[in-house]
């Protein structure tokens, strides 16, 4: 019997997408394979450059000190975050405002490091979600999609979180992070044909211990933080439950490591958020695969740690 079809699906989360990595490096280190990629934001981003054989040993790469690279390639720097306005963003007061910096810089350096800037030359499929902003709901980049729009104008359009950065034009419209409609688009990973589905989120709400001092001691970021945690992780909660209801044969694992204390736009913590997604991704992942989970095809659903 073949193996079963595996997706990778990867939320957003900004800085905090990094731990999208270290659950990729566990997948090579237990020998899986995601033949279908599906993300919104910096989930887009990790299943973009794996999807055109990006090792998770070269992403890692792009947040290490340089001193401390050796592999080939520019990494990917803070700075091709904050665009200056391009032209038609200069010709109308509306669209300046409309955010803080341009994204036109990082699609940029996508095109530059990318193989290939086609979605139907790959050999995986990958799926991209971007939200239009005025009110057209979701729309997805790829294969069976919207194939003829550049796999780096896709990102840079589903990774325009709103107010941070201006909403990005491709063609007509005008598209912001993809995660505004949706957490995650497991839809997409099944429609695909997807047997088991992976998982990688990073919005999991702190828990505090019993008898530790609340959050609102530590100030109104750490509100708004876990408030969009918790807001997110329902959203995912609500998609996965939509999930089990319409195809209960399909497994579904979720990857979510602790990282609701820690900052959604430091880089600082690049390395423990990369442990944490991996140490995760280790042990649910390990334990699916005892279960015989990626040998054949599954007729029984999971959630959670498998």
């Amino acid at each position: 019997m073949a193996r079963p079809r595996v997706a990778f699906v990867g939320s957003g989360g900004a800085a905090k997408g990094v731990a999208h990595i270290g659950v990729l490096r566990a997948m090579q280190e237990l020998g899986i394979e995601a033949d279908i990629c599906v993300g919104a934001s910096a989930g887009a981003i990790a299943g973009a450059f794996y999807a055109q054989g990006y090792t998770p040993s070269q992403m890692i790469d792009w947040f290490r000190p340089f001193w401390q690279r050796g592999l080939e390639g520019p990494p990917l720097k803070a700075r091709y975050f904050l665009g200056l306005p391009n032209q038609e963003q200069r010709r109308s007061w509306g669209y300046l405002t409309s955010g803080l910096f341009s994204i036109d810089r990082f699609e940029r350096f996508v095109a530059e490091q990318l193989p290939t800037d086609d979605f139907r030359d790959l050999d995986k499929r990958l799926l991209i979600t971007a939200a239009d902003i005025d009110g057209r709901g979701r729309v997805v980049f790829g294969r069976g999609y919207r194939d003829e729009v550049p796999i780096s104008k896709a990102l840079a359009a589903s990774t325009c979180m709103p107010g941070l950065f201006r909403p990005h034009r491709v063609g007509d419209r005008f598209y912001i992070d993809g995660e505004v409609v949706r957490t995650l688009s497991i839809d997409l990973a099944v429609e695909a044909g997807a047997d088991v589905v992976i998982v990688s989120n990073v919005y999991r709400p702190h828990v505090g211990r019993a008898g530790s001092p609340s959050l609102v001691h530590q100030g109104g970021l750490a509100v708004v933080r876990q408030s969009l945690n918790i807001i997110l992780n329902e959203k995912e909660k609500r998609g996965i439950d939509l999930i089990h209801k319409m195809y209960p044969q399909i497994q579904v694992l979720v990857v979510s490591p602790d990282l609701g204390r820690l900052p959604f736009t430091s880089r600082m913590h690049s390395r423990a958020m990369l442990r944490r997604g991996y140490r995760d991704a280790l042990r649910i992942l390990a334990k699916a695969k005892r279960r015989g989970v990626f040998e054949v095809a599954p007729n029984v659903r999971t959630i959670g740690e498998a």
